[in-house]
Order: structure tokens, then C-alpha cells, then sequence
């Protein structure tokens, strides 16, 4: 049984590497997975490795803007607190 190469087109990203909303979390860090598995299988030439770099710079950025939206709901939600152990 092989690996079976991912879809690296799923998620459509805009020349400004702009990802539309409704995509879900999950999916773009799947999305980004692939693009460096794909990367460090040394398989991809100059050009489509430059092409998966700039997908996954893309879709890094927007996970870590996702992120970083829903720690400040739950920070609203918490009252700030969201990432304090209580230690008590």
C-alpha cells in the first residue's frame, strides 16, 4: 500500500495568497502537511517547489492568524485568562 499523494489543490488561494473564507482549519493544516512532505521528498523541481513554498507560507500565515482569532474569543469568553494554568 502507497502513499497516496494529497490534493494540494483543495484550497483555493488567491495571487495575494489570500485564503477565502468557509475553509476549515483543519483542512489548511492538512493542506500545509502536504506541501512539506511534498518538499522534503526532494521529488519537486525548482519551480513547483517554489510554487508548494509559496502555498504553504500561505497557509501558514492564515493558520496562525486563525489561531490567534479564536484565542481572543476564548480570552473574551474567559475573561482573559485563557492561557493561565491554575496552579491551586
Amino acid at each position: 500500500m502507497g502513499d497516496a499523494v494529497p490534493d494540494l489543490s483543495a484550497i483555493e488561494i488567491t495571487e495575494q495568497g489570500d485564503i477565502p473564507d468557509g475553509v476549515a482549519f483543519e483542512d489548511a493544516i492538512a493542506e500545509l502537511e502536504g506541501c512539506v512532505d511534498q518538499l522534503e521528498s526532494g521529488d519537486a523541481g525548482l519551480d513547483e517547489a517554489l510554487r508548494l513554498f509559496r502555498r504553504g507560507a500561505a497557509l501558514q500565515a492564515w493558520c496562525e492568524a486563525r489561531l490567534e482569532a479564536i484565542r481572543a474569543q476564548v480570552e473574551a469568553l474567559t475573561g482573559g485568562d485563557a492561557g493561565e494554568v491554575d496552579d491551586s
